[in-house]
């Protein structure tokens, strides 16, 4: 995007001839072969290198300035005005490739997302697309080694490698997302239709970070705004899905201002709606979503100055199927073992008792500044808001009066400094960030957590070092956390305490180009989490998931040590990405049940309490891609997870069982501007085995399969594109339960789904 719009610019201002003129040659270190578009700007004139990899360039009479040189694929080279005269009447200038190996896919441009030693994968923006009006942790599953928490068929959030919740860090748009992350019924409080770009970064990465990153990190973002764009771009998408009788719709705006091209915008509206979902065999009551977001962008850039703000609003309305909401435990025992609702309604849009209501804003100032010898320098500051009200069913017409209404604020503050010199790269950081969450009054109800404020300040530091074959990076980070509880619990017990937390965590990582299209990445960090309030003084009904839960004060803070490694290979057929990993965590903390049940004035649920032990998580994630004659493709994916107690080898809950996703794609280009797709995929997961009845209330669910299919047909435009797809989940209708849902106690998984998308982009 910057060399494009470095050309653009170049059209209308060419070089003036002042001065002694200096011809540059641009060369590629590696082979050594001229490097054809590059763009050379001196202040504000701007040059573009001939079939030969030159250009001419105008000296200033000052002697100021630096000499910047962009082109696509290589890291960027400045040389300073020193050099420049004293070259004499001409220089050689030679740029180093900047490539990064993404789930086997060789990404090469400009534009960093993440570092190249870090293992991660990214989500296409085809993907994105054809998940319109879906969560995001749906969207994920398309990486291997990610799979979903579900709590029903509506409420799902991501789990990277055995792990969730709060061991999964989530940056939207450069923030990290602050919110009621702490339920398995609380899904991530973000939009994915207002992003362009998804990565998954598998690793322990709390140094770039902070601390919540062991699992590893989902980092949501945006293209950059269209500064000098003179026409107005954007897409409008609908679709409609048969399960739920949903239907989504999303409106994307950018331009920049004609007669100020400094300035740029960007505006996106989306909403959602559906009914209650189906299984194979009957409708799930009360399990509708309604969804409205919208974000807007304004930005401004001139030279080396670089401004942005953004506001963002994701409102949510979901309902819960009510089956677990009984009044004692011999209903619960009874609904267990038929493991289906005893009552059904007719299919309704309406969202009826218990359900989650939330809003979430997010307001962010982004400033840059870049010094050609200083380096970058950028500011990010920002405000989040969270209102959460969760309903339940209650006695005495007080179902309408929210059980849990809780407002959370967060602000955040980062700075950091960013240089590039020869074959290296330093980052300093600096973090602030506070957080305020409060239990609203009024509710008639004692919240499951108090009161609690957390304040948190952190450094790091990372050095980079990349050669043409093989690059290494290092990075420290110190993290101080206090936080600050004050409330009572439905014991009547008053709770005020005050504890801190401080850590040092690192990351090591690097790759290698292995030659003939191979790659290895391998990285080692460290990274911590402190206990959440919820683990540490719940007390209270979960109602999402229809259980009482406990906390206990005595936990320690989480150490995750993870080792994970990738070899990647991509030919003229054959893509293949493998990734392996070790990871050991001192004090693990996880939920499990007292195989008791506990009464509250709502009715009887059973009871969980939060315990910790050392646990030793491993496993493998394989992606492959191989081209067939005639078009054809097949594509699989295979993840493996296993974990247990470190010394005494005891199983966990809720790690995912072995599952292969493959499918076969067929493409023909059927005229000039006509591109037809068509697909057939197979899920197969398998019934966990390493499953312990003391941990669970019920047991794991046998294996099953399903079927997908997937047609797209796109028609180019004059300007833009028009996209149909169709695709089918679980074409064939099969019953089934997932493991990793937590409503698979008193339900089944969704049944057959069909959606029809149509999508301009112009």
């Amino acid at each position: 995007m910057l060399a494009a719009l470095v050309l653009l610019l170049a059209v209308h201002l060419p070089l003036s001839a002042q001065g002694r003129r200096l011809l540059i040659r641009v060369l590629d270190e590696r082979n050594r072969q001229p490097v054809v578009a590059a763009v050379l700007q001196l202040g504000k004139q701007f040059a573009q290198t001939d079939a030969a990899g030159t250009a001419s360039v105008p000296l200033p009479s000052d002697g100021k300035g630096a000499l910047h040189i962009h082109a696509v694929g290589y890291h960027d080279e400045h040389l300073s005005m020193s050099r420049l005269q004293a070259a004499g009447d001409s220089c050689l200038v030679y740029l180093r490739r900047e490539e990064r190996l993404l789930s086997g896919v060789v990404v090469s441009g400009a534009r960093r997302v993440v570092s190249n030693n870090s293992v991660s994968a990214k989500v296409s923006g085809e993907a994105i697309e054809r998940n319109l009006g879906r969560n995001l942790a749906q969207l994920l599953t398309e990486v291997s080694g990610v799979s979903t928490l579900q709590t029903g068929t509506t409420t799902a959030k991501p789990i990277i490698h055995g792990m969730y919740g709060t061991r999964v860090l989530i940056v939207n748009n450069g923030v990290r997302q602050s919110g009621q992350q702490w339920g398995e019924d609380h899904a991530p409080e973000v939009s994915v239709d207002a992003n362009d770009e998804v990565h998954v970064l598998k690793g322990a990465e709390a140094v770039s970070y902070g601390s919540e990153a062991i699992a590893g990190v989902v980092v949501l973002g945006q293209k950059p705004l269209p500064y000098g764009g003179g026409t107005l771009q954007g897409s409008l998408a609908g679709s409609f899905a048969t399960n739920g009788r949903r239907y989504a719709s999303l409106l994307k705006l950018q331009g920049a201002l004609p007669s100020y091209p400094q300035l740029a915008w960007r505006a996106q509206v989306s909403y959602n709606q559906g009914g209650d979902r189906s299984t194979a065999r009957y409708l799930l009551e009360n399990t509708g979503t309604r969804e409205f977001n919208y974000s807007l962008s304004l930005g401004w850039r001139r030279e080396a100055w670089q401004l942005e703000g953004y506001f963002s609003q994701y409102q949510n309305k979901t309902g819960l199927l009510p089956s677990g909401h009984l009044k004692n435990s011999n209903d619960i025992q009874t609904l267990i073992d038929l493991g289906q609702p005893q009552t059904f309604r007719p299919f309704s849009y309406h969202i009826d008792y218990p359900h989650h209501d939330v809003v979430h804003r997010l307001y962010l100032v982004k400033g840059r500044y870049t010094d050609d010898q200083l380096g970058n320098f950028s500011l990010n500051a920002s405000v989040q808001t969270d209102n959460r009200e969760e309903y339940n069913i209650r006695r005495n017409d007080r179902s309408s009066f929210p059980s849990l209404a809780l407002t959370l604020t967060s602000y955040q503050v980062d700075g950091l400094w960013r240089k590039h010199y020869s074959r290296w790269d330093t980052e300093l950081g600096l973090h602030l960030r506070g957080t305020d969450n409060y239990n609203r009054p009024g509710t008639g109800i004692v919240p499951i957590i108090p009161n609690y404020t957390e304040l948190n300040y952190a450094a790091h530091v990372i050095q980079k070092y990349q050669t043409d074959r093989w690059g290494a990076e290092l990075g420290l980070r110190v993290d101080r956390l206090a936080m600050a509880v004050d409330g009572y619990n439905i014991f009547r017990e008053h709770l005020s305490e005050r504890r801190s937390f401080t850590n040092l965590t690192y990351s090591l990582g690097g790759h290698y180009h292995l030659g003939h299209g191979w790659q290895l990445t391998s990285q080692l960090g460290l990274a911590f989490r402190a206990p959440h309030v919820h683990e540490l003084y719940s007390a209270g009904n979960q109602h999402g998931a229809a259980i009482f839960i406990k906390g206990d004060r005595t936990l320690r803070t989480e150490q995750g040590y993870k080792w994970v490694s990738s070899v990647a290979y991509k030919g003229e057929r054959l893509r293949l990405t493998l990734d392996g990993y070790l990871q050991l965590i001192d004090g693990y903390i996880y939920e499990a049940p007292d195989h008791k049940y506990f009464q509250t004035i709502s009715g009887s649920y059973p009871s969980f309490s939060w315990r910790q032990q050392d646990a030793f998580f491993r496993g493998l994630d394989l992606e492959a891609s191989y081209g067939l004659p005639l078009g054809l493709r097949y594509d699989a994916k295979v993840s493996l997870v296993w974990a247990n107690a470190l010394k005494t080898g005891a199983l966990f809950p809720y790690i995912p069982a072995p599952r292969v996703n493959q499918g076969l794609s067929w493409e023909r280009k059927l005229s000039s501007s006509l591109d037809l797709s068509l697909g057939l995929h197979h899920l197969y997961v398998a019934r966990q085995t390493r499953f312990d009845s003391e941990i669970d209330i019920a047991d794991a669910p046998p294996a099953y399969d399903l079927w997908g299919l997937e047609l797209s047909l796109t028609k180019q435009l004059a300007s833009g594109s028009l996209r149909f797809l169709f695709s089918g989940d679980n074409i064939l209708n099969r019953s089934y339960k997932e493991y990793t849902n937590r409503a698979r106690y008193y339900s089944h998984d969704a049944g057959r789904d069909l959606r029809a998308s149509l999508i301009w982009q112009f």
